[in-house]
C-alpha cells in the first residue's frame, strides 16, 4: 500500500530533482564560476538518489506489512464464523476490490455468503425521493408511515436478505427482492438462506465531501437494515487515509448506531479485512465495537478470544 510517507518523499524528490536541474543550468552557463553551485548539484543529485532508495524501501515494508497482515489474519480467523450465511450489501461508490476481498475472508473465516446487494446511488438522491417512495410502497407494511425514505429502504431490504421461514427466504423476501432488483439494487443471491449478519461496504472519503445530510441518510439506513438482525451488522470502511465525511466516522458520532452498530475504518488494508470478520463475529455473540488506526476506534480489533 503507498502510504502519505511515501508521498511526502516523492515530493521532496521531485523538488530536490527541479533544483539539480536548475543548478545544472546554470553551471553550464556560468562556466567555472559556479562550481560551487556545481558541487550542490552533487550533493542534491546523492539526496534523490537517498530519497529514492528510501521509497523503495517503504514500498517493501509495506508489501511485506500487508503480506504477514493477510497470512496471520487468515489464520487468526479462520472459523470464526462458521455456518453463518452473510449478507454483503456494497453502498454506493464503494470499491469492488473490498467487496470481493470480504468476500474471500467470510469464506475463508467458514462462513458463506448469502448474497451481494449493490445499491444504487439514486436511493439517497433527494431529487429522486418521489421514484424511490413509488418502488417502495407495495411494502408498506414492512415500515411506519413517519419513517424517512432511508430507513423505509432499510426495512424493506432486510425484509429481502435477512427474514423468512425455517432460517429460508420466503416468497415475500424473494417477491421484495425481485421487484428492487435492477430499479433500486442489484442483488445476486449465493443461496436461499436468511443472513445472520450484515457487512455494509461504505465507500472511501470522497472530494467534495459528503453532506451531513446524505450521511446521515446512509447511517439511518444500515440502522435500519440491522433491525432484522438484532444489530448484527458491521460498517467495513475503506478509510486508512481518509476519515473526513464519511459513513463509519458518522456512525461512530450518531447517538442510535454507535452503541448499536460495529465498525472498522481499515477495510481497504489486510489487516483491517480481518478486523471485519472479527467485528462480525463480536456482533454475533452479542458484542459491539468500532475498530480500526483511528482516534474514534475503541481499539485496533476486537479482543480475543471473541465471547
Amino acid at each position: 500500500m503507498i502510504n502519505f510517507r511515501y508521498h511526502i518523499v516523492s515530493l521532496m524528490a521531485v523538488f530536490l530533482a527541479l533544483a539539480v536541474g536548475i543548478t545544472l543550468g546554470v553551471t553550464l552557463v556560468s562556466g567555472e564560476a559556479n562550481k560551487g553551485l556545481a558541487s550542490q548539484a552533487e550533493q542534491d543529485r546523492r539526496q534523490v538518489q537517498t530519497y529514492r532508495e528510501q521509497i523503495s524501501n517503504m514500498q517493501e515494508l509495506d508489501k511485506y506489512r500487508d503480506a504477514y497482515a493477510s497470512q496471520v489474519g487468515k489464520e487468526l480467523t479462520a472459523d470464526m464464523l462458521v455456518g453463518v450465511p452473510v449478507a454483503i450489501v456494497t453502498m454506493p461508490d464503494a470499491p469492488r476490490s473490498v467487496t470481493n476481498n470480504l468476500q474471500q475472508a467470510v469464506r475463508d473465516s467458514g462462513g458463506t455468503v448469502a448474497s451481494v446487494t449493490t445499491v444504487k446511488q439514486q436511493v439517497f438522491d433527494p431529487t429522486q425521493r418521489q421514484q424511490v417512495l413509488t418502488a417502495l410502497q407495495p411494502f408498506s407494511n414492512q415500515y411506519k408511515p413517519g419513517d424517512d425514505v432511508a430507513a423505509r429502504f432499510g426495512k424493506v431490504l432486510g425484509r429481502a436478505l435477512l427474514s423468512g421461514r425455517d432460517s429460508m427466504i420466503d416468497q415475500m423476501g424473494n417477491n421484495i427482492g425481485n421487484a428492487l432488483n435492477g430499479s433500486l439494487i442489484s442483488l445476486d443471491r449465493s443461496t436461499q438462506d436468511v443472513a445472520r449478519l450484515v457487512i455494509v461496504v461504505s465507500a472511501p472519503a470522497s472530494t467534495p465531501p459528503l453532506s451531513a445530510d446524505m450521511l446521515k441518510r446512509h447511517v439511518d439506513f444500515d440502522v435500519a437494515l440491522s433491525g432484522d438482525v438484532q444489530g448484527h451488522l458491521v460498517v467495513a470502511g475503506p478509510n486508512s487515509t481518509d476519515m473526513d465525511a464519511t459513513d463509519v466516522a458518522t456512525v461512530r458520532t450518531d447517538p442510535e448506531s454507535s452503541n448499536l452498530l460495529s465498525s472498522v475504518d481499515a477495510a481497504d488494508l489486510p489487516s483491517g479485512i480481518s478486523t471485519v470478520m472479527m467485528a462480525g463475529a463480536e456482533q454475533l455473540e452479542g458484542g459491539q465495537g468500532h475498530y480500526g488506526w483511528h482516534s474514534s476506534a475503541d481499539a485496533p480489533a476486537p479482543e480475543l478470544p471473541i465471547r
